[in-house]
């Protein structure tokens, strides 16, 4: 357990740099350290081979209501600090979980394992194993919607992926869109291919709940950018072509460059401010009988 800082004290910044440039192991070890420092106790799903130990708290505890899932990986790229990716989304998920301690909150908090590709070559990349695990061995039945953090630690631009024009009516993605006004931040919803760039949402989808997706933050030049790349690809060209960087912040993911050097609190913070927001709009909309609603429901400022 760490000691000498209380974990409501910390910024989200310094959960990011305790977590940065650590093995996968003492990434885990230092997790639990943070979520005992919180006075929170996951849940633990484990598998012996591949090792994979994802951790989950359950703010509802036994109510039977439909509930937010958020989650992010705690795992890195060998020989990448991870700080944005994602040691960021942790950090923010953190800092929801101290947030809503003993709030009966309807939210489930998952930290996935695993997400970067176990096995990876030129033709397959094998990853997001520990959500997999995960949605072959939970009842997804009372999981109303999924909101998956990766990338949070750099711009101020929502962008919310991967996201077809078609789906837009979605009442997750409404939700958000209603949550980012109230924020007076604008969101872009963006359409990256599975093939392209993925993350812990995609299982979910899999499994049948549409209602998944990532949130990260960035520029909205680096937005652009990924919108004209996007447009420039192909399956044929990523399976038989060179393959092309992917421009702007995250050109730096998965490589050495990857460090919180580059991150602003103010982002995480945003984050964060996001996140119980949608949880208001939840709350506001759900059929939980309002005089519990009243009684459970969080408080919900923008952080700053």
């Amino acid at each position: 357990m760490d000691k000498g800082v209380k974990a409501d004290s910390r910024q989200l910044l310094d959960y990011v740099r305790g977590l940065e440039g650590l093995k996968r192991k003492e990434r885990e070890e230092k997790l639990v350290s943070f979520l005992e420092s919180g006075g929170l106790k996951p849940s633990v799903q484990k598998l012996i081979f591949p090792r994979i130990r994802t951790y989950i708290l359950d703010f509802a505890g036994r109510h039977n209501h439909k509930r937010l899932l958020f989650s992010a990986h705690y795992d890195a790229v060998s020989g990448s600090p991870g700080a944005n990716d994602n040691a960021s989304g942790v950090a923010v998920l953190l800092g929801l979980c101290l947030k809503l301690r003993d709030s009966g909150a309807p939210v489930r908090a998952v930290f996935f394992d695993r997400e970067e590709a176990w096995l990876r070559t030129r033709w397959i990349r094998l990853g997001l194993l520990g959500s997999l695990y995960y949605v072959l061995n939970h009842d997804l039945n009372m999981i109303d919607s999924v909101y998956n953090l990766e990338f949070c630690g750099r711009g101020d631009t929502l962008a919310v992926w991967p996201v077809q024009e078609s789906s837009r009516d979605d009442p997750a993605l409404q939700r958000i869109e209603r949550t980012s006004r109230g924020l007076n931040v604008a969101p872009r919803f963006a359409y990256l291919p599975w093939w392209v760039i993925s993350s812990d949402h995609l299982p979910f989808r899999i499994r049948g709940i549409r209602s998944a997706a990532s949130l990260s933050l960035l520029p909205p030049e680096d937005i652009r950018q990924l919108q004209e790349f996007v447009a420039g690809l192909s399956l044929r060209k990523a399976l038989f072509g060179a393959r092309r960087p992917i421009p702007g912040t995250l050109s730096v993911l998965h490589t050495v460059r990857d460090s919180s050097t580059d991150l602003r609190e103010e982002s995480l913070q945003l984050m964060l401010s996001i996140l119980q927001g949608l949880i208001e709009d939840f709350e506001r909309s759900s059929e939980r009988p309002t005089d519990e609603r009243e009684s459970k429901r969080v408080d919900i400022k923008r952080t700053t």
